[in-house]
């Protein structure tokens, strides 16, 4: 059985104090083995925090405080008792570090050359595609939180064999190969609006978090690099530079589409406004949006998600809407400032 070790900086991801995060984190940490040691890293003055210290030290994690002011600290206590733990503690074999900071970069570097097992639990709007390159695995923080799943927002409902005859009318159809290059045009276009290289094992990550379930074999490709290559020759995105070095820019052209996955949030933001009834925005269920979102023909499962939260997560990946999480109760509303409004990249 594996020895597990969490370390988490909760000024990275900070679910808030009336999040189940903590429980799923924890099931998720001893899904792969025992934890022996835990520690929360954040200044515990901040209100927030500390409604959630008793918890923590329930659990037995141990609460590293990092004054208010003090660049950068926590970052670099954790990497030095991280450090530590890999001295001292040899028997600890595998991290779960809570954290999307690409600062740790090198500290992954550290534990994989030790031959340890590293997994990162991240908040993938914020995350570095660098960082979770190097993890063996890597997960938003969101998908640990109980609850939120379709079954609970609403019954599943699959698309009708009437729906998916005359998806023209206004049922999205299932995601075709060309839809998901067109995904891979969206996770390059994203990552140059925050100015980050494209480069092309980083954008598949980016298009990870876009939507978990992407997996270019079950597409029939065997490998990352013959799905890039075949959106290249569909046109959909460029390549510039050779091997692991060149960087995947997507087609400007094709960026003025819309893709099923696309349509559907959109839909989702309008489905939001609706319920808002007004100007000012509001929190609603996942019950009452999917509810209505399917009274429009829009079907979750049919784009590529398994369940309404992932779907909602990949919105909110885009800046479109935002979530949270009291107890079991998830709840979305629109972005109060939606990111798509610079023009295009193309260098095709």
């Amino acid at each position: 059985m594996s020895n597990i070790a969490i370390l988490w900086d909760l000024e990275n991801v900070n679910p808030g104090s009336d999040s189940l995060f903590l429980e799923g984190l924890i099931e998720y940490a001893e899904a792969k083995g025992r934890v022996v040691a835990a520690r929360a890293y954040g200044n515990w003055n901040n209100v927030v925090f500390s409604k959630l210290a008793p918890s923590l030290t329930r659990r037995y994690f141990y609460l590293v405080h990092i004054p208010k002011g003090r660049k950068n600290s926590s970052d670099m206590v954790l990497v030095s008792d991280t450090l530590e733990i890999l001295r001292i503690h040899d028997h600890i074999d595998t991290f779960i570090l809570v954290t999307g900071d690409s600062d740790f970069r090198f500290l992954v570097l550290a534990l994989r050359r030790a031959g340890k097992n590293v997994h990162i639990v991240c908040n993938t709007q914020n995350a570095s595609e660098d960082l979770l390159g190097l993890a063996d695995s890597y997960v938003d923080y969101r998908e640990l939180v109980p609850g939120g799943n379709d079954e609970e927002s609403t019954d599943k409902v699959q698309p009708s064999a009437e729906d998916k005859a005359n998806h023209g009318k206004g049922a999205a159809p299932p995601m075709s190969i060309d839809d998901w290059f067109q995904v891979l045009a969206e996770a390059a276009d994203l990552m140059l609006k925050k100015k980050i290289h494209p480069g092309i094992g980083s954008v598949k990550i980016r298009m990870k978090m876009l939507n978990s379930n992407f997996n270019e074999k079950k597409l029939n490709f065997s490998h990352w690099s013959d799905f890039v290559t075949a959106a290249v020759k569909a046109g959909f995105v460029t390549l510039e530079g050779k091997g692991p070095e060149a960087l995947i820019y997507p087609v400007a052209s094709i960026l003025k589409r819309e893709g099923p996955q696309l349509k559907a949030f959109h839909v989702l933001t309008e489905v939001l406004s609706e319920l808002d009834k007004g100007d000012k925005t509001n929190y609603h269920s996942f019950r009452s949006v999917n509810s209505k979102l399917i009274e429009k023909k829009v079907y979750f499962n049919a784009l590529g998600f398994n369940q309404f939260k992932e779907f909602i997560q990949a919105a909110e990946a885009r800046g479109l809407v935002e979530s949270k999480v009291e107890g079991l109760k998830h709840s979305v509303k629109r972005a109060d400032a939606l990111s798509h409004t610079e023009p295009p990249h193309d260098k095709a």
